[in-house]
């Protein structure tokens, strides 16, 4: 990844916000606001984001191809996104959430990785989300 281990930021650089956008399937399109970044590297990386999407439409946020908006549930647990997580940026274990758990290909590479998505409705028409990406 050519980031320094561990990392934790409430400010990403471009490149993170890049990596993000690529290995979490974030359509390029969507105007986001990165709100944090945690990289965990070992035998299997661990990857937390969270951004606020400038849109009120799930399905806008992630390539409909990798992440079906459709499979996204009112009653998604925060245990799937590392609720005891130190970075007070990422707040998940206070948040009621809708999401999901998905499996994705990872870009130019074999295998399988996961991907579960978090988020909530804010008033202004915007959605803050949490995704945790992991190797599997």
């Amino acid at each position: 990844m050519g980031f320094p281990n561990p990392k934790s930021t409430a400010t990403p650089s471009p490149e993170e916000i890049q990596y993000c956008r690529d290995v979490m399937y974030i359509n390029p399109d969507l105007d986001i606001e990165p709100l944090g970044f945690s990289l965990q590297s070992g035998m299997d990386d661990v990857i937390r984001f969270k951004f606020l999407a400038k849109t009120d439409d799930p399905s806008k946020i992630f390539d409909a191809t990798h992440v079906d908006s459709a499979k996204f549930k009112s009653d998604f647990g925060v245990y799937a996104l590392d609720p005891d997580a130190k970075d007070d940026w990422w707040d998940v274990s206070s948040q009621t959430l809708v999401g999901g758990n998905f499996t994705v290909p990872p870009p130019k590479s074999q295998g399988t990785r996961g991907l579960n998505i978090g988020f909530t409705e804010n008033d202004n028409s915007t959605l803050t989300i949490y995704v945790l990406w992991h190797e599997t």
